[in-house]
């Protein structure tokens, strides 16, 4: 054989070679693409579900801080309500006329079963209703000896009892604060059902 022949069958049997390893390179490239692009896919797939899974647990958080917001706001719209009913009974009170409101302090007068003290305003009721309370105390409570305080307290009305050093509270103030510990939940009830 010639060297032509045998560098050709060289040739032909290198190409030949050749085109095998290409086509098992082509083979394994394909292979590792396929693998690679499935790879893709599920990081790609579990990303969305962990995205999906994320989206629904900031929906929930955000719904529950909406809720808890809402819940806030109910319950301060329902306690400036309740403020304002309070508000609006100790102006009735203070609105009274002066029969009326010299009869509401006697009650409550009355009601703190002292017969004897030195009873204390504010400088407006001193003047305008405190002899005519303490006549109708002297007349209504047995054995009263009651006096007017020359002394004034900046309150809203009501009054204090002076007993030697003890102060019994009777004010507006006190007696609103103690009617709201009371009777907040009962008013609640009758607003809200």
């Amino acid at each position: 054989m010639s060297i032509e022949k045998i560098t050709a069958k060289i040739i032909s049997d290198a190409e030949g070679e050749a085109l095998v390893i290409r086509k098992e390179n082509q083979q394994q490239c394909d292979a590792v693409r396929r693998e690679a692009e499935e790879k893709a896919r599920q990081i790609a797939e579990n990303a969305r579900k962990d995205g999906e899974k994320e989206k629904e647990k900031l929906i929930l958080r955000s719904k529950a801080a909406a809720d808890i917001d809402g819940r806030k706001l109910i319950l301060q719209e329902k306690q400036r309500l309740i403020e304002e009913c309070f508000a609006q009974a100790e102006t009735q009170i203070r609105a009274m006329d002066r029969e009326s409101y010299v009869g509401f302090l006697l009650r409550l007068l009355k009601d703190t079963g002292q017969t004897d003290g030195e009873l204390i305003l504010n400088p407006s009721d001193a003047e305008e209703i405190g002899e005519a309370l303490i006549c109708a105390a002297q007349a209504e409570i047995p054995g009263c000896r009651i006096v007017l305080s020359g002394q004034t307290r900046e309150i809203r009305g009501g009054f204090l009892l002076k007993q030697g050093a003890v102060y019994l509270n009777a004010t507006l103030e006190a007696l609103m604060e103690e009617a709201k510990e009371q009777m907040t939940a009962e008013t609640a009830e009758r607003l809200f059902r």
